[in-house]
């Protein structure tokens, strides 16, 4: 008994410990779970979830996936992950969502965004049409890290 005690102390010790450590970026913390509508073509299947951007149109929006991978790519980009209230959902739009804020798409039209999965550095004061294609992740923001920009990402259910 006193060794379950310590080990839940010491592990509550490095729970609040990197909570405060130098360097670690603070994430949003999502809202409650709250009812939300969109299109009933929108929501995911059950037992699945969907990232949702309030910018973008319907058509544009992440396909569904695992809820855990949704939450935790929401949770870094942005966006709002839905599910089905019930089987209903797919006739009246009816989601329960949790919100972590917005996105990095301010500036680009749905058709300037990478495809689901991929990445698209995006530089200042460069046309749309003079942008670099999307790519792979890691490719895209070793592009950024040289010359700037901000990386543009689109979650899609796995990594290509």
């Amino acid at each position: 008994m006193q060794y379950a005690r310590t080990h839940l102390a010491l592990a509550l010790v490095v729970l609040v410990g990197a909570c405060t450590m130098p360097g670690v970026r603070e994430r949003p913390q999502p809202t409650e779970q709250k009812e939300f509508q969109v299109p009933p073509g929108g929501v995911p299947p059950l037992g699945s979830c969907r990232i949702w951007y309030d910018e973008l149109p319907p058509e544009w929006q992440p396909p569904a996936m695992s809820c855990a991978r949704a939450h935790a790519l929401a949770q870094e980009h942005g966006g709002r992950v839905i599910k089905a209230i019930s089987p209903g959902s797919f006739k009246d739009g009816r989601t329960l969502a949790v919100d972590y804020g917005k996105s990095d798409f301010g500036g680009l039209a749905p058709e300037q965004l990478p495809p689901p999965g991929y990445c698209r550095p995006w530089y200042p004061r460069v046309p749309a049409e003079k942008q670099p294609a999307p790519m792979t992740c890691e490719r895209a923001q070793k592009l950024v890290a040289q010359h700037g920009g901000r990386v543009i990402y689109m979650p899609g259910p796995e990594n290509p």
